[in-house]
This record gives C-alpha cells, structure tokens and sequence, in this order.
C-alpha cells in the first residue's frame, strides 16, 4: 500500500512538473522577420566606432600598435554586429545620431584618425592583401582576429558599409 501511495505522488508530481515546464507557446514574441543587426542603436556606433577613434593616442609610443589595435576593434563591430544586413534607412538615422552626439572638437579627432591616422586604409589593406600588414597586426596582438575577418567575404560586406557611413559624415 505505501509503495502504491508513493508511485501516485511521484506519478502526480512528475506531471506537475511537466506542466509547469511546457507553456502553452504563447509567450514567445512574434517574428517580424528582422535580425538583431536591424536593431544596432546609435551608442553602439558611439562606444564602438567613434569611442576608439578619438581615443587613440597619436604621435605617443605605440600608437602604430594602437592603430592595429582600433582597426580591429571597428572591423570586429562591423562584422559582428552585421552591419550590410541592417535596414538602410535605420542604420543612417543611428549612425548620424550617433555623429551628432559627438562635439565638434571629437568629430574632427574621430575623422583625422580614422583618414588621416590610416585606420580606414589599414582595414582596406588587410582584405586586399593581408601579408603586406600581417606585422602590424601581430605586434600589436590582433593578427589570427584580422587574418579570420579579411578573409570573411561579410566582415568585408559591413565594412564597406560602414566606411560608406564615415564617408556620408565628412
């Protein structure tokens, strides 16, 4: 009898278990069709893009190596993020936001490194020909992340849009 009333309890029990645990499929949000790269807000481009950017050390020890540094930290964002699979119109309203959060004194630094400082060429250099940048890249500690992104035909895809975005705010 007592083995007959402890089956029934663990029998009840398990199926309370069950059910606490299968939800009627209600719960779950809708799919709109749209990814997490359709949603990047303006201060990721900030803290991932422009934060580096004007936080870069020009003309001090290392700076070539922060260079490396910066260049990977953008790219990585880019690729990651997906950023040639968000909805244009979104992703110029975020990324002007985003411009127009900074300062005058912080969008003439973002610029001057970005151009001036060879960022954007450096990351055009290592998917046109990663050996001739491969030094820089392992100095500076990054070279197996960027060697993995030049050869990712969608890193170089979102790059170029983000490189199109820099070039819209000059």
């Amino acid at each position: 009898m007592k083995k007959t009333i402890a089956m029934i309890m663990v029998l009840v029990m398990a199926a309370i278990s069950a059910a606490g645990c299968g939800g009627s499929g209600t719960d779950a949000p809708a799919q709109s069709g749209r990814t997490y790269a359709d949603e990047i807000p303006s201060t990721d481009y900030v803290d991932n893009v422009f934060k580096p950017l004007i936080n870069m050390e020009i003309g001090a020890a290392g700076s070539s190596l922060k260079a490396a540094q910066t260049a990977e930290e953008i790219l990585s964002f880019a690729a990651d993020r997906q950023i040639s699979d968000t909805e244009e119109t979104a992703r110029k309203a975020a990324f002007s936001e985003a411009w127009n959060s900074l300062s005058n004194e912080e969008k003439e630094v973002a610029k001057h490194n970005f151009y001036e400082e060879e960022i954007a060429d450096l990351i055009d250099s290592a998917f046109d020909d990663y050996e001739s940048v491969r030094g820089r890249f392992e100095d500076a500690g990054v070279s197996a992340e960027m060697e993995e992104l030049s050869k990712n035909a969608d890193a170089r895809k979102s790059w170029n849009t983000l490189r199109e975005l820099m070039s819209d705010v000059e």
